[in-house]
C-alpha cells in the first residue's frame, strides 16, 4: 500500500519519513505497489518501506539511476519471496548509484539481490536469508554484484546460500565490511575481481570462509590485489551442499581462507580458528580439484601474495579426504594440516620480481614457539620434496591500501 509522503497524507498509524519520495507499507498487492514505485521513481529518489512483511511472486527490478530502496530499520522490514514463480532474482539492479538498505530478503528461489554491470552499488544492513539449512533449493547467491565498479557491502548478513553468501565477480573497487556470513557453501567470495578490501567480517560455519578466486573461461581473467584483513574466520566445517555443476561444489569442507590462482593479494591480521581442513590454502587451479579448462589466456598460478600477522588456532585437525591426500606432511602423517599451505606450483615461463608467495609474522596459539606452521606440499613436483622451511618464503610486499 502506497502512503503519501507528507504528514497530511499519511494515516495517523503510519507516518512517512520526511526524506522519502514514496512510502509503502505492507498491503494486499505488495508486488504492484513496490514495483510501480520503482518504475515511476525519478533519478535520485528514495523509496521507503515500512515495518512488516511484504510478499512478492515476481522479481523486483531497479532501472533508474540514484534510487535508494530503504526499509524502516535493520530487521524491521522483510521482503518475502517464498511464493516467487517468475524471475531469477529477488531484486535485479541494472542502474547506477543505487543503494539498498535495512531490508531482509527472504526465501528467494534464485539469487537474493543481483546487480549487473553497474557503477556505485551499495548494500547496507541488508540480510538475505534461507530458513532451510544446507539445501539445494536455496538460491545460489545472497548478494551478487557482477561486472560492476564501486561496490560497497557493509553490515550485511547472508545465511544459507548454496553457492556464495556474499559474492563479487568480475568487478573493481570493492569494499566488503562488517558483515556476517554463515550456513553458506562459500561465505565471502571475491572472484576475478581487482582492488577489493574485505575487512571486519565474521565468516563462520560455512563450507569455506573467505575465497579469493580467479577462474578460467570468464571475460575478466586477472583479478588481483584483494586486501583481506581483520576478519574472524572460524569453524567453517559445513558439508559442501553446492550444485554439483558449480565450481564451488569442489571446495572441500573445513576451509578457512583460500587463494586460488589470484595474484598480489594481502591476507593479514585475521583470526582463523577451528577450520577442520586448513587455515589458509594457496593453490593453483589444479584439475585434481577443479574441472579441466580450455582458456589460453588464463593464468592458473597464484603469485605475489603476502600472508602476514594472522593468528591461527585449532585448524586442520580433521581434514577432508582430498586435503589430507594432497597436503601430506611426512612429519605429522597429515594431521593436523599446517596452518598455511601452498602447493608450490609456479609458472616456469613467468618472469618478474613478485612471483613468490610471501609469509611473515603469522602466529599460532597451538605451537610452543607461537609461530604458525607452514608447508609447501609440492603438488606439481617442481621442488622435489615437501618442505616446511619458511626461509625461502619469508619476505614481504608493499602493503595494499585500507579504507579510512
Amino acid at each position: 500500500m502506497l502512503v503519501g509522503c507528507s504528514d497530511d497524507a499519511a494515516s495517523p498509524e503510519v507516518t512517512a519519513p520526511p526524506d522519502c519520495s514514496a512510502f509503502i507499507v505492507p498491503g494486499t498487492d505488495d508486488q504492484t505497489a513496490v514495483q510501480t514505485a520503482l518504475i515511476q521513481a525519478a533519478p535520485g529518489a528514495t523509496i521507503c518501506l515500512g515495518s512488516g512483511t511484504f510478499h512478492f511472486n515476481t522479481e523486483l527490478s531497479i532501472d533508474v539511476d540514484g534510487v535508494t530502496l530503504r526499509g524502516a530499520a535493520p530487521g524491521a522490514t522483510q521482503l518475502d519471496f517464498s511464493a516467487q514463480d517468475t524471475g531469477s532474482n529477488g531484486i535485479l539492479i541494472r542502474s547506477n548509484d543505487v543503494t539498498i538498505a535495512s531490508v531482509d530478503i527472504l526465501e528467494t528461489p534464485g539469487d537474493g539481490i543481483r546487480a549487473d554491470s553497474v557503477q556505485n552499488i551499495t548494500f547496507q544492513y541488508v540480510s538475505v536469508l534461507w530458513s532451510t539449512p544446507e539445501s539445494l533449493g536455496n538460491g545460489a547467491y545472497g548478494l551478487y554484484p557482477v561486472n560492476s565498479q564501486g561496490v560497497v557491502i557493509d553490515g550485511c548478513l547472508v545465511v544459507g546460500a548454496r553457492d556464495a553468501g556474499i559474492y563479487v565477480g568480475q568487478s573493481q573497487n570493492i569494499l566488503v565490511a562488517n558483515s556476517e556470513v554463515y550456513g553458506n557453501v562459500a561465505g565471502i567470495e571475491i572472484e576475478n575481481s581487482s582492488d577489493a578490501e574485505v575487512t571486519g567480517n565474521y565468516a563462520h560455519d560455512n563450507t569455506g570462509g573467505i575465497l579469493v578466486f580467479n577462474l578460467p573461461g570468464l571475460p575478466v581473467k586477472d583479478g588481483k590485489r584483494a586486501n583481506v584483513h581483520d576478519n574472524i574466520v572460524e569453524y567453517n566445517n559445513v558439508p559442501n551442499f553446492g550444485d554439483p555443476a558449480a565450481v564451488v561444489s569442489n571446495v572441500p569442507s573445513g576451509l578457512g581462507i583460500m587463494v586460488l590462482a589470484s595474484d598480489d593479494n594481502e591476507i593479514h591480521a585475521n583470526e582463523i580458528t577451528g577450520n577442520d581442513s586448513i587455515g589458509i590454502l594457496v593453490l593453483n587451479y589444479t584439475i585434481l580439484v577443479f574441472p579441466p579448462f580450455m582458456d589460453d589466456a588464463y593464468d592458473p598460478f597464484p603469485q605475489g601474495n603476502w600472508l602476514h600477522d594472522n593468528t591461527f588456532s585449532g585448524n586442520g585437525a580433521a581434514p577432508a579426504s582430498i586435503v589430507k591426500l594432497a597436503i601430506h606432511d611426512p612429519e605429522t602423517d597429515g594431521v593436523p594440516v599446517p596452518d598455511i599451505s601452498w602447493d608450490g606450483c609456479t609458472d616456469a615461463d613467468a618472469t618478474g620480481d613478485a612471483l613468490i608467495n610471501c609469509l611473515s609474522d603469522n602466529g599460532s596459539l597451538d605451537t610452543e614457539d607461537g609461530i604458525a606452521t607452514y608447508l609447501n606440499f609440492d603438488l606439481c613436483g617442481q621442488v622435489g620434496m615437501t618442505s616446511s622451511d619458511t626461509g625461502p618464503v619469508t619476505c614481504s610486499y608493499e602493503p595494499l591500501p585500507v579504507s579510512e
